[in-house]
């Protein structure tokens, strides 16, 4: 009875080790390497003598000969299982054959290290040339052997792909029809027999255990679990929301989130790794359990991935926390979506594990897919519905309308789930776990790449910030100018998020393997393919140039779109030149993504330059004005006789100019409207360019006064003015002269003036004149034809008396003056 309980003990203990998590990676139930024979329990200890270990040069002999046998074994591998063996066993001499090489390596540096410091001579020499072969002669053959089954390896993994790429479209019994149905009753009974038989033979193996060893080494385990899981979380939880309060600059909010991310995911991985080595030290765990126990340690390590990205960008409890700027009623929903979402999923992939550790017959792996793949589409949809009712929820304005990216994202998310649904009815189960298993895959790369984005961005932004500590480096020590380290900051940040992006891309694709290859084969069969001279197109062909078109541009659009919002305004250019720049990269990203697009499509630069010349008449005449307006718009980038924004007059049109596109050029004049100007008028007509040089514009004041005896006084006056006018230039300096002088004895005036820019001409020319008229008023200074008091001599008569009539009848208004006789 003592034995049986310790055995119901041991038992539960060994359950809890494998199954101490309750999230898991969503990865299809693609068959992984398949572990080795199930090891008997070792002997007792015997008293004989010990045994001098075996030569490593006869296990590398022996690795060589079973090299050969698994070589002859791949062809004949008819299943999964089998090249899965044949792989393990090819890694392991690798590792064994790699590890004799380097030891053989240190061996023959420390002999030649030796014979350096003195000079053998005689029999001494002859042996340390002889070992000196030896070592040599070894390390060749260890690293014959070690590449050798580097090449098995990778065949075996070549076949493996294959074999699931094959396995993708296999279609199995629905699960709509009888067979399905038949074939699952009749697997159910032999299935769980080999469950029970892998659960007696762990218990099994932790009833033997060596005591106290075993006992001591679980509890140990489960201490440092439980350390690691509770205070040592909360301590350096605590730890870095302090040196984040103490954090003066930009990113405090993403070096928060980084922070607590790593550290809410990395110590739960670290306590089920510290509790499945200590069940392994402690001799617990059959070959069985050790897989599963594996396999929770990376459920432990998806379900932290999963809460933890998720209080970083949506469900903290504390709103400035959160890097994604949502209301509470939103992120309370996601926490309790998030809550489903990772046990689900975690028991999705334990189920798939365990299907492969108990070797489960094909009709309950088809039905664990099945489960599974719409387990995964329901919370889907939830996800899907949630964050629909999320965004109709918030204020009703042009925020809460959905973005072009989000529109994408529920298209797709859509998409997968029909796709998954359909599959499943049709019988397609594996695809349909590989299709649903992949939302939250990549929904978990794409988390954590917004945060590591944004953290880089924000990280980068402090280090090359004016007080920054690598602008204080770079200027202290390179004396670079603080535009130029502003430029490497930047370029600096656009280095790392392209490298995180190429990590998250590279493990995106990972888990498809290589289905898409069966797919693009079977579209190959669709459709007739259409030859043009030596070139083939065929329906596959056709789409992937349009693919490839299609995404080329996006990548332009967002590389221009980077470089106008990030690089260009810390360069210091004018707009033109940032203009110029801006439209050049168009210019050479759609050249490069449209050859990419012709070569996807099968055409190479012969059979282009073939096009290119049938087309050659068509563009001469159809298309000759385009062409010419396509090339006066490079020339004018080049050459830039014309900018953005200079002030341009064509052929009486006259503006600003706004932007300079392929074929035309926009020029918006004064009273706000834009005409549209071929760029070959730009080239080949006059036009004037009043801030293409000097960029001082000139203010011509034009006076007459009515008395020469005022003239130096006028001068006086009109100097005083322009000093006294700021937006008047000192240099060059305010000029007055006399243009001329009138037959009445009046004085013309020019004056010049010169202000910061011809568009502020106008302005300062009407505040001059304005101060011009004050100041002559007040200082009697009259101009040529001003009217002034007049006298009037009228003899007796009639004309004085009708003169003098109406002055008596009028009344408030100047007696008028007699018309000359």
């Amino acid at each position: 009875m003592i034995f049986l309980r310790r055995r119901a003990v041991l038992t539960a203990l060994l359950l809890a080790v494998a199954l101490s998590s309750h999230a898991a990676v969503v990865a299809p139930a693609a068959p992984a390497p398949a572990p080795v024979a199930t090891a008997a329990p070792p002997p007792a200890p015997t008293l004989a003598p010990p045994t001098a270990p075996p030569d490593d040069m006869a296990v590398l002999a022996a690795d060589e000969q079973t090299l050969g046998q698994l070589q002859n074994q791949i062809p004949a591998a008819s299943d999964d299982h089998s090249l899965a063996a044949v792989g393990v066993q090819a890694a392991a001499i690798e590792n064994r054959a790699s590890a004799m090489a380097a030891a053989r390596g240190h061996a023959l540096t420390a002999l030649n290290r030796t014979a350096g410091r003195g000079s053998p001579r005689g029999a001494a020499a002859a042996q340390a040339a002889a070992q000196r072969n030896l070592l040599q002669a070894q390390m060749h053959q260890a690293r014959t052997v070690a590449a050798r089954a580097a090449a098995i390896f990778n065949q075996v993994a070549e076949r493996r792909r294959e074999g699931f790429s094959a396995r993708v479209l296999e279609q199995s019994p629905s699960p709509l029809s009888p067979e399905f149905w038949t074939g699952l009753r009749e697997a159910v009974g032999p299935d769980l027999a080999r469950l029970g038989n892998l659960a007696i033979e762990a218990a099994d193996v932790a009833a033997d255990a060596e005591e106290p060893r075993g006992l001591l080494a679980l509890a140990g385990g489960l201490l440092a679990a439980l350390i690691l899981a509770w205070p040592g979380r909360w301590l350096l939880e605590r730890l870095g929301a302090s040196a984040v309060a103490r954090w003066k600059g930009k990113g405090r909010r993403s070096a928060g989130a980084v922070w607590m991310t790593l550290v809410d995911v990395g110590t739960p991985v670290l306590a089920a790794v510290a509790l499945r080595l200590a069940a392994a030290w402690g001799d617990l765990l059959s070959d069985a359990a050790a897989d599963l126990a594996a396999a929770a340690v990376v459920a432990v390590g998806w379900t932290a991935a999963i809460l933890a990205l998720g209080q970083a960008l949506v469900t903290h409890r504390r709103p400035e926390q959160r890097l994604l700027t949502v209301s509470d009623a939103v992120s309370t929903r996601t926490r309790r979506l998030l809550a489903v979402v990772a046990p689900v999923t975690a028991a999705g992939y334990l189920l798939g594990r365990l299907n492969y550790i108990v070797g489960a017959s094909v009709s309950a792996t088809i039905a664990s897919n099945a489960v599974v793949a719409l387990t995964y589409a329901l919370l889907a949809a939830a996800v899907l519905i949630t964050a629909s009712r999320g965004r109709q929820s918030g204020a009703p304005d042009a925020a809460a309308r959905p973005s072009a990216a989000w529109t994408l994202i529920s298209l797709a998310l859509g998409a997968a789930i029909v796709v998954t649904v359909g599959a499943v009815a049709t019988g397609l189960t594996t695809l349909a776990t590989l299709v649903s298993g992949q939302v939250f895959w990549l929904a978990l790369l794409g988390a954590a790449s917004f945060v590591l984005l944004r953290f880089v961005e924000d990280l980068a932004a402090w280090l090359f910030a004016p007080s920054g500590w690598a602008s204080r480096l770079l200027g202290g020590v390179f004396s670079l100018r603080r535009a130029t380290v502003a430029q490497l900051g930047i370029l600096t940040a656009a280095a790392a998020q392209i490298a995180v992006l190429l990590v998250a891309i590279s493990l995106a694709l990972t888990p498809f393997g290589d289905s898409g290859r069966l797919l693009a084969g079977h579209l190959d069969q669709v459709g007739v393919a259409v030859r043009l001279g030596s070139a083939t197109l065929s329906p596959r062909a056709i789409l992937s140039g349009i693919a490839v078109f299609a995404v080329g541009l996006g990548l332009v659009n967002l590389v221009r779109g980077w470089f106008v919002r990030r690089y260009l305004p810390v360069t210091g250019w004018d707009v033109g030149v940032r203009n110029s720049v801006s439209t050049g990269l168009l210019y050479l990203g759609v050249v490069i993504t449209a050859l990419s697009a012709l070569a996807a499509m099968g055409l190479g630069f012969q059979q282009i330059a073939l096009v290119a010349s049938a087309l050659s008449v068509g563009i001469g005449f159809g298309l000759q004005q385009v062409v010419q307006n396509f090339v006066s718009g490079v020339i004018l980038l080049i050459e830039r006789p014309v900018k953005v924004g200079d002030w341009v007059n064509v052929g009486g049109l006259e503006g600003d100019v706004r932007r300079i596109r392929v074929r035309a050029t926009e020029i918006e004049t004064f009273d706000r409207t834009t005409v549209i100007v071929p760029n070959s008028d730009l080239i080949t007509k006059q036009v004037q360019n009043k801030t293409l040089g000097d960029p001082r514009g000139r203010v011509l004041l034009e006076l007459s006064i009515a008395s020469p005896a005022d003239a130096e006084r006028a001068r006086d006056l009109i100097l005083k003015i322009a000093a006294a006018q700021t937006e008047v230039l000192s240099d060059p300096a305010p000029a007055v002269y006399i243009d001329g002088l009138a037959a009445g004895g009046a004085v013309n005036f020019k004056c010049y003036l010169f202000v910061a820019s011809p568009r502020d001409a106008v302005r300062v020319k009407s505040a001059l004149y304005f101060a011009v008229l004050a100041a002559f008023q007040s200082e009697g200074v009259a101009f040529n034809g001003a009217a002034g008091a007049q006298n009037l001599i009228v003899e007796p008569g009639p004309k004085l008396t009708d003169l003098l009539a109406g002055a008596g009848k009028t009344t408030g208004a100047a007696p008028k003056p007699p018309r000359p006789s």
